[in-house]
């Protein structure tokens, strides 16, 4: 069994969720010592909480939970249990984050309610009211923005010591968590090995869970989810994008009796992420949403950002929302069941990461053992997870920098305005991360051809998708004036003219939209020939 490091434990939430029980019960099981933030502040200030806000007022209170937050920051190897509110505060999550891993407990309201009225012994201040539930409500709706940026464990009907054993078998898992900071629903991503089998305990529903799936990947790892309520499994592939398949999938929900409450799980690759996105995001007005990715492609790129969208027969994505899942959770165990040219498909968005990023991840992938084969998968899962979460980490920068795509993420299209091209000529018979590479070859050579970048760029890129079993040229079959009037009619393009991403160096790219056509179809002809 992997041992846990020293990094603090906080556990925050709600009133009533079971922080200092289950916090009592870590301390025990880890012999660390406990630490209770309204009991220390009580302890110091010789008075209960009720009693400081009566006789000094909640500011004041406030300013004493600050400065324990800064106090045990600087320490580690705690478990400490916090206040309610104390980590609604960007200053005190910023201090006890310092050497610590944050978990949020959560709870319904009447369960909740049914808790506190057993818990005879302690008052609550903020309960106080006419009408304690109603109460929970509200306070529970205000935070719910500032608790959803942290890792969530649902603790309705569960014993404490269950929850107790399920935050620590996660933990010795030792996944890579990201805090992504979105305006509209912060959330968390966590990529780590075997960890599928957390997805209802961390997805904080408190309805229905249903899945929305492909039959290969559902017949697979469905199960592996926990308890499900319902499973919707669709045809693979991209030919499932269709405003026919989400209206089938309404369907089912309706059917099944799905409401307000309910969370969608997205379990696939990028084609899942698409559609149960987009049912998520429109259905009865929005629910709930996790996002399970199984593919490198959906776990790297499509399962960040919260955009999805429906292909039309006049082409791809054109019909699409924003919906932030509630949280990512990339398994890189299910990528050991993916067919190898997935795999390898999936690196293309890896090397475009590379590409994009001042870092030594193009580098990693260069020195790398590949093509990557399933057989290594199940001895190297250290190394593909952190290889991912660089990748990640890349998407998440820009996703941070530019939530709803108005600027800088358009640098993420690099390559794609190509790839769309090529999926849709070829009928999408090429492989969406094939056509990303054979799109990022042919940006890095019309870079060239521009004299934006040097041939040493276009060379090296052109080795890194060879080396990693990626195509470097576009098909004989595909004619590039097809794929010139494709590329003309990409969502992205501005008046009449392409507007392309085109690397400069790595770390640096331009984003252009006076390329002649001709410059083009030049640069699409002599990728069509394998001599150069």
């Amino acid at each position: 069994m992997q041992s846990i490091d020293n990094k603090n434990i906080i556990l925050t939430g709600f009133m009533g969720t079971g922080k200092t029980t289950v916090g009592t019960l870590l301390s025990n099981r880890l012999n660390r010592q406990f630490v209770d933030t309204d009991r220390l502040i009580e302890e110091r200030q010789g008075l209960t909480i009720p009693e400081i806000f009566v006789n000094l007022g909640e500011s004041a209170f406030r300013k004493m939970e600050a400065d324990i937050a800064q106090e045990l920051g600087e320490k580690e190897g705690l478990i400490i249990s916090t206040g309610g509110r104390l980590m609604l505060d960007p200053l005190n999550v910023e201090a006890l984050s310092k050497h610590g891993r944050v978990f949020c407990l959560v709870a319904s309201p009447r369960e909740i309610l049914s808790r506190l009225e057993s818990d005879t012994d302690k008052r609550r201040p903020l309960l106080d009211v006419p009408n304690p539930s109603e109460q929970i409500v509200e306070l529970l709706h205000d935070r719910k923005k500032g608790y959803q940026r942290f890792l969530k464990l649902t603790t309705d009907g569960k014993h404490p010591e269950d929850v107790t054993d399920n935050l620590l078998d996660f933990m010795q898992k030792n996944p890579t968590q990201f805090a992504i900071d979105d305006p509209a629903q912060p959330y968390q991503f966590i990529v780590g090995n075997n960890i599928l089998s957390f997805t209802r305990q961390l997805s904080g529903a408190e309805g229905m869970l249903v899945v929305i799936t492909d039959t290969v990947v559902g017949e697979i790892y469905s199960r592996s989810c926990g308890s499900i309520d319902h499973v919707i499994a669709i045809p693979g592939g991209n030919q499932s994008k269709t405003l026919t398949t989400v209206q089938t999938i309404y369907d089912q929900l309706i059917d099944i009796g799905f409401g307000r409450s309910g969370t969608i799980i997205a379990l696939g690759g990028s084609v899942i992420g698409d559609i149960a996105g987009f049912v998520a995001a429109t259905f009865m007005r929005g629910v709930n949403f996790v996002q399970c990715p199984t593919s490198l492609l959906a776990m790297v790129d499509t399962s960040i950002g919260g955009k999805n969208s429906i292909d039309l027969p006049q082409g791809k994505n054109l019909i699409g929302s924003f919906k932030q899942p509630s949280l990512v959770l990339a398994d890189v165990a299910t990528l050991a069941t993916l067919p190898p040219e997935e795999l390898v498909s999936g690196m293309a968005e890896v090397i475009k990461h590379g590409l994009l990023a001042d870092t030594d991840l193009l580098e990693k992938v260069e020195h790398g053992s590949w093509p990557l084969h399933i057989d290594s998968l199940h001895s190297s899962h250290s190394e593909i997870q952190s290889l991912v979460a660089q990748a990640i980490q890349v998407k998440i920068a820009y996703v941070q920098e530019d939530f709803f795509d108005e600027g800088k993420r358009i640098h993420l299209n690099m390559g794609h305005t190509f790839a769309h091209a090529i999926e849709k000529e070829s009928e999408n018979t090429v492989r969406h991360g094939e056509a990303v590479a054979m799109g990022l070859a042919a940006a890095t050579h019309l870079s060239a051809k521009l004299g934006y970048c040097d041939h040493h760029l276009r060379n090296r890129i052109d080795t890194v998708l060879e080396k990693v079993g990626l195509p470097n040229r576009i098909p004989k079959a595909l004619s590039p004036q097809s794929i010139l009037d494709a590329m003309s009619r990409d969502k992205k393009r501005l008046s009449h003219s392409v507007r392309l991403v085109l690397p400069v160096k790595v770390g640096q790219v331009l984003v252009i939209d006076n390329v002649s056509n001709q410059d083009i179809l030049d640069t699409l002809k002599a990728m069509s020939n394998t001599s150069i």
